[in-house]
């Protein structure tokens, strides 16, 4: 089959790829960190997969032997309800070649009043498909499962296996799921399907959440003390964020990009708790690095040096950094893998040329670690920023984007496995 047919199949048949997304959107599956809705979705994917005559197996992180142990296992995910969905398609010689990953879990829905629609209705108007999920990360299970339809429906059969892992615990810096389907099913080719339209990323962004905390010498009877002092928490916290700034510009893989920029993000600064713990005060913040754990370390043991000096003078006590996530480690390969060009070949037949760069915080960190020949990023998402993009209010994903990433993983399958 030549990816001229494969093209029109797609196109022909997008109502079933569509429709396919809307019904994986209609199934919350939030995230809350220490737990997580993942089964459902998990279930109907495995069903999915076993209408297809793949070999499907359903599994949480924590039947991996000795997964509690490894590593990069962090407690307090809640894992003991959350599932992977890992399914084959056998090929004509029994060896796995390719493993593409993409989460079933979402953020939290938030404020339904901020909706314009049911945030799980998997509204399909306008040339979108709308609702929480449908843009972070279901439309690349979509994907793989419409794909692997349509070929078989032609009668194709990969000259090797193809995997998917439809996996869970990605939001809130979880990745367990990724790193227990990459352990599980280790394979030559890697893709993370969770990633940035136009783009693939060769390296994943290090660093993580954090929390740094404060309060107030003595007893207060008012949040104002402790609210007097974030501008001065905040002028340290920003020259800390400069430094990542510095490190992520001179990284060739980053610079002029829109991530230095938004190498620290504020998530959250509060002073008082709602009329208890008036004298405390906690900033959350996110980073990205390109350094190591240890390196990271000695920084935030200088800053939190730094912090104590600056509020010492206004009667505030620092408690120091707090992780709220994983550490994520910082990973990367050449932007000229024989993956990487058979995903731009297969992008240039789509009609979408794509850019080599660096990512964001994502499973990329645990993926590439621990695959084998490691692993690339590339998916379909809109930028966090946008209006509709992942983790806002009105979630969704435009038809015609998903057209266009559909037909260049369809591609790059054929380059592959044909």
């Amino acid at each position: 089959m030549d990816t001229s047919r494969l093209f029109s199949l797609i196109d022909a048949r997008s109502e079933e790829l569509f429709s396919l997304l809307s019904s994986l959107v209609r199934y919350n599956s939030e995230s809350f960190s220490t737990s997580g809705n993942e089964e459902a979705v998990a279930r109907y994917i495995d069903g999915l997969c076993r209408e297809l005559s793949l070999e499907s197996e359903l599994y949480s992180p924590l039947d991996l032997p000795d997964f509690k142990h490894h590593p990069d296992y962090m407690e307090g995910r809640g894992l003991e309800n959350r599932y992977n969905v890992t399914a084959r398609w056998h090929g004509r010689e029994d060896v796995d070649e390719v493993l593409l990953l993409a989460h079933t879990d979402t953020v939290r829905i938030g404020d339904p009043a901020n909706w314009e629609d049911d945030p799980l209705s998997g509204k399909i108007a306008d040339g979108r498909i709308y609702g929480r999920g449908a843009n972070d990360d279901k439309y690349a299970i979509a994907t793989v499962l419409f794909l692997i339809k349509l070929l078989r429906d032609e009668g194709f059969v990969p000259k090797r296996n193809l995997l998917l892992s439809a996996y869970c615990d990605e939001e809130y810096g979880g990745s367990h799921g990724a790193l227990a389907a990459v352990l599980r099913t280790p394979c030559p080719r890697v893709i993370s399907m969770d990633g940035r339209e136009g783009q693939i990323w060769n390296c994943g962004s290090g660093g993580g959440e954090v929390f740094y905390r404060y309060h107030t010498e003595g007893t207060v009877d008012s949040a104002k003390r402790a609210a007097e002092a974030i501008p001065v928490m905040l002028r340290v916290l920003d020259e800390f964020g400069k430094n990542r700034y510095d490190e992520l510009e001179a990284n060739p893989y980053y610079k002029g990009t829109i991530i230095p920029p938004t190498s620290l993000r504020y998530m959250a600064v509060r002073a008082g708790n709602y009329g208890a713990d008036l004298g405390s005060c906690e900033a959350l913040f996110t980073y990205y690095t390109d350094k190591t754990r240890e390196e990271m370390a000695k920084e935030f043991a200088a800053f939190e040096e730094k912090l104590s000096e600056a509020l010492r003078p206004l009667g505030i006590v620092g408690d120091g950094f707090t992780p709220n996530t994983r550490f994520f480690h910082y990973v990367s390969c050449p932007p000229d893998t024989e993956d990487i060009r058979l995903l731009l070949d297969a992008a240039k037949e789509a009609g979408r040329p794509l850019r080599v760069c660096g990512s964001c915080l994502s499973d990329l960190s645990v993926i590439a670690k621990y695959s084998p020949k490691g692993a690339v990023a590339f998916g379909a998402g809109r930028d966090f920023s946008q209006p509709g993009g992942p983790h806002q209010p009105n979630e969704y994903i435009e038809c015609e984007a998903l057209l266009t990433y559909t037909k260049t993983i369809a591609a790059y399958l054929l380059k592959v496995l044909g």
